[in-house]
This record gives structure tokens, C-alpha cells and sequence, in this order.
């Protein structure tokens, strides 16, 4: 039985890959002093340093928002109508709450379509650790796995899926009450730099805090180093909001001293409007993640 995978906002997949792979995704919202906006991966209606600038701008109050009931039904219907089950490969439960929102609104479309099947996946992750779980779950499909058998493969496989990274201020974050203003304050004052990684609850855990630029970058590579497998990270993906220095120090000592292969790649604006245009990472699939941040 035929069957379209979906993933959203957060994977921050270009349109190129999307095309290639034949992945639909949901768009999150961006509101802008009350105005509201798509969070379009393609910067339809706005483009990415007009989305900055907001970002920067004190006096504009920007934040993101779920996908809507409206965006779920004009998405899919055109496939259930046609006899296409519909796989959602979603955002980490834990960073939104988008999957929940589709499953409050799955009843309605069973109930319409009750012939169809509709699976969703809390990934645990997102950005192009997303981008990349979703890329293999299309393979498998084309492959003609079923819908249940590649469903079964996403989480049996999600905790191989990494994120390493930094950013150059934590203001962003406190504004979304990610961390607390006094932290924020010394952080940026002592310049300070946290080490992001995924753990198991799809949840961005600091693992190390260094001091200066230099130190991040070293670490967010040892991290690679430390994560990657022969055999199966088959290419890092090096993201960022805007265009940064970072993106061609992990693509030289990538690529040079770990030879494997790297794509450069804008992230999502969902993610870079919670990070601030500084932000900066890798993602890639490697060893099992089995760090839990709950656990102290």
C-alpha cells in the first residue's frame, strides 16, 4: 500500500533534499508582533536576514508556534482522498509539542478516512538529525518496506541520530525561558560556551561548558570524532542561522582528518529563532546516544 512520509519545520531539510526523497512537511508558525507568518523552510514570505533582524530587534516580539488544524488537513487530505497512508516522522516531543497536536487531530481524520493509516513518530530529535532519520525512512520505503516495517525502524534507530554544537550568546534562549537571566548574563559575560548534544529524551543537554570560541569548536569536534562509525556516518551536516566561520572549521577537519563527507546547510527557522542568528552545529548518524540529561 502506497504511503507519504511527512516531517515539519524542525528538520530543516532544503527543498533540493525534499524533492529528492519526495517529503512533504508540515509548517510551523512564526508571530511577529501579532502578525502571523508560516515557518516556511524556504523563506516564501519573508527571507532570512529580514527573519534576523526581528530576531535582533528588542522592541519586536517574536515567537513560534505549533502547527495548525488548518495546515494538518490541507496537507493531507489531498493524499488520504486518494488511498495514501501518511507516515509523520515528527519533531522531538520534548522541543515542541507538534506531535501531540497531530495526534489530538487524528481522530477526526480516521474518522473520515477509516480505511487509511496514519502512524506518527515522536524522532526524538530535529534540525538534520531529523532531516537524515526522515531520508532513510524514504530509502526503506522506496525499497518497498511497508509502512509498519519502517515506522518499526525509525525507533528502533532514532538514538544513532546526533547533534553537537554551540552558539554565541544564550539571550535568545533566555528569552524563551530555556535558561535563566542570571545565567545568561554570566555566560555571556565570562564567555562562556555550552556543548549541546541530543539525549535520549530528544531533549538539547549541555554536556561541557568551555570558555571562548576556539574551545567550542575543538569540542563540538572531538564530540564527532568520539561519535562517528565507519560504515554508517556516511555524511555530517554542518548548519547554521546565518553564514559562519564555524561551517568551514568542522568541514576542513571533518572531511581532512575523519574523511567523511560534509554538507553545509541553513537552519530551520524555528530553531534559529530560538537560538539567535550565532548558532552553529553538526548533526550526523553514529554510535547510540545513551546520555539522559534528567539523570544528574
Amino acid at each position: 500500500m502506497a504511503y507519504q512520509i511527512f516531517t515539519d519545520t524542525s528538520s530543516g531539510m532544503p527543498k533540493s533534499l525534499r524533492e529528492q526523497y519526495d517529503i512533504q512537511y508540515f509548517r510551523m508558525g512564526i508571530v511577529v508582533d501579532g502578525k502571523e507568518y508560516m515557518g516556511d523552510l524556504d523563506f516564501v514570505d519573508y527571507s532570512r536576514d529580514q527573519m534576523y533582524s526581528w530576531v535582533r530587534d528588542p522592541k519586536i516580539t517574536i515567537r513560534t508556534s505549533l502547527v495548525t488544524a488548518q495546515e494538518f488537513e490541507s496537507k493531507l487530505e489531498p493524499y488520504l482522498k486518494k488511498g495514501i497512508d501518511i507516515l509523520y516522522i515528527a519533531c522531538s516531543g520534548a522541543l515542541s509539542g507538534t506531535r501531540n497536536a497531530f495526534e489530538l487531530f487524528k481522530p477526526e481524520l480516521l474518522e473520515k478516512y477509516p480505511e487509511r493509516k496514519i502512524i506518527s513518530i515522536d524522532s526524538c530529535r530535529a534540525e538534520m538529525a531529523l532531516g537524515l532519520m526522515v531520508m532513510e525512512a524514504a530509502k526503506l520505503r522506496d525499497e518497498g518496506k511497508s509502512i509498519e516495517e519502517v515506522a518499526e525502524w525509525v525507533e528502533a534507530n532514532k538514538q544513532t541520530y546526533h547533534e553537537t554544537g554551540s552558539i554565541d550568546t544564550l539571550k535568545y534562549l533566555k528569552m524563551y525561558g530555556r535558561v535563566s537571566g542570571a545565567a545568561a548574563f554570566f555566560a555571556d559575560t565570562l564567555n562562556i560556551k555550552p556543548i549541546i548534544m541530543f539525549d535520549v529524551n530528544g531533549m538539547n543537554h549541555t554536556f561541557k561548558k568551555v570558555r571562548g570560541e576556539k574551545k567550542a569548536l575543538d569540542e563540538c569536534f572531538n564530540y564527532i570524532k568520539d561519535n562517528v562509525v565507519e560504515g554508517v556516518t556516511d555524511v555530517v551536516y554542518i548548519g547554521a542561522s546565518l553564514e559562519n566561520p564555524a561551517q568551514d572549521y568542522f568541514k576542513k577537519r571533518i572531511e581532512e582528518e575523519l574523511h567523511i563527507k560534509t554538507e553545509k546547510y541553513f537552519i530551520s527557522p524555528i530553531v534559529g529563532i530560538c537560538c539567535g542568528p550565532g548558532m552553529y552545529g553538526c548533526w550526523f548518524r553514529g554510535k547510540e546516544v545513551t546520555v539522559d540529561g534528567k539523570k544528574k
